[in-house]
């Protein structure tokens, strides 16, 4: 389960640990001549050092944050390559005000003949990455990175934004030895944060500095800064990503949140210290509620000049109206709640953000006369809400609550998806209707329903080249089928890429029901695919290689759930014609398991000269608790073993 410890920073006199300083540029003899970290010998690098530093410092408005980190890698194998490219991601906010990078520096350290070999970067080679309307990166690779090479580097990052103190995440994909966030805090702001993964610290401590500040030129105030210090030591890897909502979810990391502003004239505010407030404050943004309003004005004109509601009921129309918005209006892949533009600009331009297509669907929808509010969530790669703390950063994303006969939620990005269901993106916990009530109300994001793949292989043993031709047809349904709709694109050449290796030589493609996205979408393909020959014994897979063929769960033990989005199954039927010069030497039992959590069959039957072999495996919910990960992870091992058997057919004397 999530841990999270959340703490007021409020000073306070304690200390526990030991911390470490080292000095950029200045390699150890030990880190130089470190071949494997004790602690982990799989691992391929390991972070040595990684601190972080936030102060306040003087601006001409007042005061802007300054943070800056320093970091250093030792690479074991070269081919751990993620680790030789680097990505600063920065802010900018729409309204003229930008997080800066500056003072980046980076040497990559190599060991030639004892001697310590040094190639620093060339400033001229970092670039810059747009990730969408408000978040950029900027980025570089190490040059020249060989085994046993140690990466260096440190850059300043300033930022504006009082609101979210750069966070901390102290661990990572590699093992980390030491990690180290000080933030030194004026008296003017004050913050929460919250850790996550941990209940205490290696070392943690608080001081008052030495230094005196003021504030204010007649008059000033003086004030002092309160230093904060949390150190991590040991950290081993986070390895276990399979079948998990984010990885933010879990890892170990500090969040922080602005709640309380100190005015120096005197007087306080809270800031934003309840999800009602938070709903207000949307309500009221120029890129949120003011959007909305922008757009009902263009809303009336489209109801009556391009959509003819004659005659239908409120189900009806909304389905008319969200299946207009996903044919007229491209979504640009950026995810946010927030317009990226005005909606004369989106109306025009037909192209936007999640945010523009999703608040100008819900203004066409309430122009009907058709009940509709903004639900805001975050996104699965954006990590759960927290519910104790409403900070507007824990949520990405908008989409539409709609009541007719029955509620249901929609989003008007992907074509792909019925007008009432969501896409995977979106299935995450829960959301937030955005209202002005004094109650938050919270609704499920939850998918229950049942998506299914069904398989059916028709086989015949082809006794001159001993292989067999094969006929496929693949079925899926709900969640399955909007996902392989999206994988593919109904491109054969893109099917044909993926399921080669699964089926064998695919000869003919056919496919059924792309544009009917209320109907499964199947895959029909002809094939030959090459057996294992022994002797004059052939052995066959009856399911070709399309069951699931890995067990992703690996680890012994787990403290989180498994996370499968949705629950789901996978139907086998294979039928095999063997030819009269043949017999099978020995079929292999089938398997049966049953429970409130999965179900598992597989039968085998022979009749004359035609061998059907039957399966199914289902995973009955979307999500799995800490406490039955080790029996799901049975099940799956017995899947992988079981599916997977072959059949040998024995040529008779």
């Amino acid at each position: 389960m999530k841990t999270l410890l959340i703490i007021s920073l409020l000073l306070s006199q304690f200390a526990y640990g030991q911390k470490l300083e080292i000095e950029f540029g200045k390699i150890s003899q030990k880190e130089i001549e470190m071949k494997s970290y004790e602690k982990d010998k799989r691992a391929k690098a390991v972070i040595l050092y990684d601190k972080g530093k936030s102060v306040f410092f003087d601006t001409d408005n007042g005061y802007d944050i300054r943070f800056t980190r320093h970091k250093r890698i030792k690479i074991f194998d070269k081919s751990e390559s993620q680790y030789t490219e680097v990505s600063i991601p920065y802010y900018v906010d729409g309204y003229g005000k930008t997080e800066i990078v500056r003072s980046i520096e980076a040497v990559t350290y190599n060991i030639k003949d004892g001697r310590l070999i040094q190639k620093r970067l060339d400033p001229s080679t970092i670039y810059e990455e747009r990730i969408n309307e408000q978040w950029y990166n900027k980025k570089f690779v190490f040059p020249d990175v060989q085994d046993g090479a140690i990466l260096e580097y440190r850059y300043i990052l300033e930022t504006p934004f009082h609101f979210n103190l750069p966070d901390w995440t102290f661990q990572d994909k590699i093992p980390t030895i030491y990690s180290e966030y000080q933030v030194s805090m004026i008296p003017f702001y004050e913050y929460v944060f919250i850790v996550q993964g941990i209940s205490r610290f290696d070392y943690q401590n608080s001081v008052v500095a030495n230094e005196k500040r003021s504030w204010g030129f007649s008059n000033p105030i003086e004030f002092q800064d309160c230093i904060y210090t949390y150190v991590l030591k040991d950290v081993p890897a986070f390895t276990d990503e399979s079948y998990i909502s984010s990885i933010n979810d879990y890892i170990i990391k500090m969040d922080f949140q602005l709640t309380k502003f100190h005015s120096p004239r005197g007087g306080s505010s809270n800031i934003i210290s309840t999800w009602p407030s938070l709903n207000k404050s949307l309500l009221k943004h120029k890129k949120f509620g003011k959007y909305l309003k922008s757009s009902s004005r263009i809303a009336k004109k489209v109801l009556e000049e391009e959509l003819n509601l004659n005659g239908t009921d409120n189900r009806q129309r909304a389905k008319q109206i969200i299946d207009y918005v996903k044919s007229n209006f491209e979504w640009n892949g950026n995810y946010s709640k927030y317009a990226s533009q005005s909606a004369k600009e989106f109306f025009n331009k037909k192209e936007g953000n999640s945010a523009d297509i999703n608040l100008f669907m819900i203004a066409l929808l309430n122009k009907a006369e058709i009940n509709a509010k903004p639900l805001i969530l975050s996104t699965r790669n954006h990590g759960k809400i927290p519910n104790d703390y409403p900070f507007d950063h824990f949520t990405n994303y908008v989409i539409a609550l709609i009541n007719t006969d029955s509620t249901f939620l929609s989003d008007g990005t992907e074509e792909l998806l019925p007008y009432n269901k969501l896409p995977i993106r979106c299935n995450n916990e829960k959301g937030l209707v955005v209202e002005k009530e004094d109650t938050p109300k919270w609704i499920s994001l939850d998918n229950n329903i049942l998506s299914i793949e069904r398989d059916i292989i028709r086989m015949r043993l082809d006794t001159i080249s001993m292989n067999v031709v094969v006929q496929v047809s693949i079925q899926n349904t709900e969640n399955k089928s909007f996902s392989a709709r999206k994988r593919f694109k109904n491109d054969s050449l893109k099917i044909k890429e993926f399921y080669s290796d699964k089926v064998g030589d695919i000869k003919k493609i056919q496919t059924i029901g792309y544009e009917s996205i209320n109907l499964p979408y199947s895959m029909n393909f002809e094939t030959e695919y090459e057996t294992e020959k022994l002797g004059n014994n052939v052995v066959i897979k009856p399911f070709l290689n399309l069951p699931l063929s890995k067990n992703n769960l690996t680890k012994k033990k787990r403290t989180f759930p498994v996370d499968f989005i949705y629950p789901w199954e996978n139907e086998f039927e294979s039928i095999l014609e063997i030819p009269s010069s043949f017999l099978v030497s020995e079929l292999p039992r089938g398997y049966t398991l049953e429970n409130e959590l999965a179900e598992i069959n597989l039968t085998y039957s022979l009749d004359d000269s035609i061998l059907t072999v039957k399966g199914n495996y289902k995973f009955k919910k979307s999500t799995y608790l800490a406490n039955e990960y080790s029996r799901i992870k049975y099940y799956m091992d017995q899947i992988v073993k079981n599916f997977n058997q072959p059949i040998v057919l024995e040529k008779k004397n």
